[in-house]
């Protein structure tokens, strides 16, 4: 029974009680009557509110449970401190590639166009690993070449004159450098599991995007004269803004290319993404 049933329940037998009741006094009981009903009106409306508020709180719109995972990958990537890359299709973090190293943005352009993928394990599982400070070797350059240069390797003939390339993983790279006769590789006796040079890989690098190569004038380094080999080459990516020579602990330029130091995975990131922005596809 509610409430206001019980109050006319009140009312009727005060009538019947007392027939007396003045009409002044019977507008001031209904008049009361009203107020009573609009107070629990209010509290009831109140209620709803509450009612709405706790819905609002526990909604999953705004406390999304099962997120999207693209959603989820763009959230790790904001929030984390090392890049990832995208390795068979799956995001994989480079735990010795942090965002803040200069090196980071080379080797994540160059992931993205699928030139490395960072070391794999004996299941060829991807480690989380690049290896920046590790030497490229002359079969890890062919791959990277073969790949910005969008190469098919098997269309690259079926004769492979470096013995020390067969039967190796990287055999069909160094099969389409001497199909192409790229300048270190034509020869077929380069050791391809050797550091590869800064000159085997600027060489390499710019015939992968076959790109025009200026006269040279041996004024570019101190330590690249006109006699010293493929010369012209490392002026024309100097000139480009692919490689530059070294600087001291000041930044001051040295003067020096090193054309025969060996170049570590991080460089090589950074010269094969310059090339992409200098000389395109």
């Amino acid at each position: 029974m509610s409430m206001t049933r019980n109050v006319w329940i009140i009312v009727l037998a005060l009538i019947v009680a007392t027939p007396t009741v003045l009409a002044s006094e019977w507008d001031k009981l209904l008049n009361d009557i009203e107020l009573y009903e609009d107070a629990v009106d209010l509290d009831t409306s109140f209620a709803d509110l509450d009612m709405e508020d706790a819905d609002l709180e526990s909604n999953s719109e705004l406390f999304p449970v099962n997120m999207e995972e693209e959603d989820l990958e763009d959230l790790s990537e904001v929030r984390d401190t090392h890049i990832t890359i995208k390795v068979d299709g799956a995001p994989v973090r480079l735990t010795d590639v942090p965002t803040f190293e200069w090196f980071a943005v080379y080797v994540k352009d160059v992931a993205d166009r699928k030139l490395i993928s960072g070391y794999r394990d004996s299941q060829n599982r991807p480690t989380g690993e690049f290896g920046p400070a590790d030497s490229v070797t002359v079969q890890q350059l062919a791959k990277m070449a073969s790949l910005a240069a969008e190469l098919d390797t098997y269309s690259c003939g079926s004769n492979l004159k470096n013995e020390s390339a067969v039967g190796r993983w990287s055999e069909g790279y160094i099969r389409c450098a001497e199909y192409l006769k790229w300048t270190i590789f034509s020869e077929g006796t380069i050791d391809v599991t050797r550091p590869a040079t800064r000159t085997d890989v600027v060489v390499t690098v710019l015939q992968a995007f076959g790109a025009r190569i200026s006269p040279r004038s041996g004024s570019v380094f101190d330590d690249v004269t006109t006699m010293t080999p493929y010369a012209a080459g490392i002026e024309t990516a100097a000139g480009q803004g692919i490689v530059s020579g070294y600087s001291d602990v000041h930044g001051k330029p040295t003067g020096l290319f090193g054309p025969l130091d060996s170049v570590n995975r991080a460089e090589a990131a950074k010269i094969f993404s310059l090339g992409f922005q200098v000389y395109g596809n």
